[in-house]
């Protein structure tokens, strides 16, 4: 028997099977697929974190020993002032301290905000660090230069205008200007002035001091451009509320008044203490303007203010801190709590005051 004729005749039965099956499969009108696979869940919404909520939870979890969490309604729905008091710890009221933190940081801030709110506790003084809200994000800027998509290249003007152009005419530019935008956001809420919101914390935080330990002199510390925000406070409540204005390392944030026009309204004592040196162009920008405000002080003989340098930081954070706190409770006392006891002391015995320093010593 021979196999050849056997394998040809099972090949082509098989050819014949498949044939009639792709043609079965052809004449049969398209159907759905069967599909065992479920449909996809929507997308889920892109959310940004929000990082005044995120620090204010972390700030309720690790409230420092010895340290009251306060959360007082400022007036406003759905806002609290969330902020680290410290009653003193002396047995003699000095006043108190309401401190204004760069918006880098927190309350709870172990450089110097933490140490100035329980070393300044434990000399007289009822201490109360407040947290700042984070301002809003600055709005881009319009646009004032044309987009790539409207320049025509100088070829183009060249080309044969009879020639057929079987290309499609592009697209119009769909980016949208900034007249739609402000067409889109004309309608929208005006958003509240960051300074509004910082005025009516500060505001929170006086008056609950004053109404619970009975105070009446008050230092606002502000630290970095918390600094900024701070003389803005005193400048605005000065004429109602007794205060002080106590800077370090002041700060020019944005969206802020300068300090060069803040200053020269406040009436009553400020301190302005800063730590520069030549190492970086961020420190002497700071250099700058620190020298900028001793120069405005003596040009409008401002007799209420005195600046002075911070010492030299080591390595050492821990010795660092101790030096940031004797600084400050050493010019507290020289410019505000012995100058005004003197100036009480004239007062009684009418005789008129010395005349002070040049301003900045």
């Amino acid at each position: 028997m021979k196999l050849i004729p056997i394998i040809s005749i099972i090949i082509f039965t098989l050819s014949s099977f498949s044939y009639a099956a792709d043609n079965e499969n052809a004449a049969t009108p398209d159907q759905p697929e069967a599909t065992t696979s479920q449909p996809s869940p929507p997308e889920t919404p892109r959310t940004e974190p929000n990082l005044d909520s995120n620090r204010i939870q972390e700030l309720i979890k690790n409230t420092p020993q010895e340290t009251e969490l306060l959360q007082l309604d400022t007036g406003k729905e759905n806002e609290k002032l969330i902020g680290f008091y410290r009653s003193e710890g002396s047995g003699t009221s000095q006043g108190g301290i309401i401190i204004f933190p760069d918006q880098s940081t927190h309350i709870a801030w172990p450089e110097d905000i933490s140490v100035l709110s329980n070393g300044l506790a434990d000399f007289g003084w009822y201490t109360l660090a407040i947290y700042l809200p984070q301002p809003p994000v600055q709005p881009i800027p319009e646009r004032t230069l044309p987009t790539l998509s409207s320049f025509t290249p100088a070829a183009a003007a060249t080309e044969d205008t009879d020639a057929p152009n079987d290309t499609p005419p592009a697209a119009p530019d769909e980016t949208p200007t900034s007249t739609d935008i402000k067409e889109n956001t004309a309608t929208d809420t005006p958003e509240e002035p960051y300074e509004e919101a910082v005025f009516r914390l500060g505001k929170t935080a006086i008056s609950y001091m004053t109404t619970r330990d009975d105070l009446d002199r008050f230092i606002v510390i502000g630290i970095g451009t918390g600094a900024s925000w701070a003389a803005q406070y005193v400048k605005k409540y000065q004429e109602e509320q007794d205060l002080r204005l106590l800077m370090i390392n002041a700060k020019q944030p944005n969206g802020s008044l300068a300090l060069t026009e803040i200053l020269p309204e406040i009436k009553d004592t400020i301190i302005d203490l800063h730590q520069s040196s030549p190492i970086s162009s961020a420190t002497n920008s700071i250099s700058n303007a620190t020298a900028n405000r001793l120069r405005l002080a003596r040009h409008k003989k401002m007799d209420n203010f005195h600046q002075g340098r911070l010492p030299a930081t080591t390595d050492n954070w821990k010795r660092n801190n101790s030096w940031l706190l004797k600084h400050v409770r050493g010019v507290i006392n020289t410019y505000i709590v012995k100058a005004e006891r003197i100036e009480r002391e004239l007062k009684l015995n009418n005789k008129a005051p010395t005349k002070e320093n040049a301003p900045g010593q």
